[in-house]
């Protein structure tokens, strides 16, 4: 196979796994909206039939036992990395730099969950949303990643994920790293430009 075949081929295959991400976010959006919907609607049941005296003290614990199902199905799941020591891991030896301006720094746009260390040092933010995850910019990857030239620009504080990931055989990234040929990049995923040099 080619590498103009084998880019066509993954480029099919990851359209696809796209179309099936796409169905199922718009699922879990459905199903959150109803809950909240039901949740709602109990609540205003609830009160009418407590004011009109029809709700005994077991119908009310129940209604709770319900709404709290409720909250704990619409609220978003924390994620704290377990990695003790980030400090303590080797980090992988590749030139990002020589390599940038190929991957636009694509793992930069990977969901990053934080450790107990990371939160106890307070040197990264995390999604109000969504703990305990880097947050992301409006291009798609991580907030700390320069869109000038793809630098980590907490790159002392970087999580342990970021330090012990090796993206030379991951698929997204690269098609043959050591030829230098990169994947696709995933729609909605913006290139880095570089900043115009400055005149002399």
């Amino acid at each position: 196979m080619s590498p103009d075949e084998l880019a066509a081929y993954l480029a099919q295959e990851l359209a696809e796994l796209r179309d099936e991400l796409r169905r199922a976010m718009a699922s879990a959006e459905r199903a959150e909206r109803v809950a909240v919907e039901v949740a709602a609607t109990v609540d205003t049941l609830s009160e009418i039939l407590r004011t009109r005296g029809q709700l005994g003290p077991g119908h009310l614990r129940l209604l709770e036992r319900v709404r709290q199902h409720v909250q704990v199905t619409v609220a978003p799941p924390l994620c704290l990395e377990s990695i003790p020591d980030k400090y303590a891991i080797e980090s992988t030896p590749i030139d990002c730099a020589s390599r940038i301006h190929l991957c636009h720094g694509r793992c930069c746009a990977y969901s990053i969950a934080l450790s107990e260390q990371d939160l106890r040092e307070g040197e990264l933010e995390w999604r109000i949303e969504q703990p305990y995850y880097l947050p992301h910019g409006p291009e798609g990857y991580c907030s700390y990643q320069d869109r000038s030239d793809g630098g980590c620009r907490a790159y002392q504080h970087r999580p342990g994920q970021c330090r012990q990931y090796d993206c030379r055989e991951d698929a997204n990234i690269w098609i043959d790293f050591e030829q230098g040929i990169a994947a696709p990049l995933r729609p909605g995923l913006v290139p880095i430009r570089p900043r115009p040099a400055r005149p002399a």
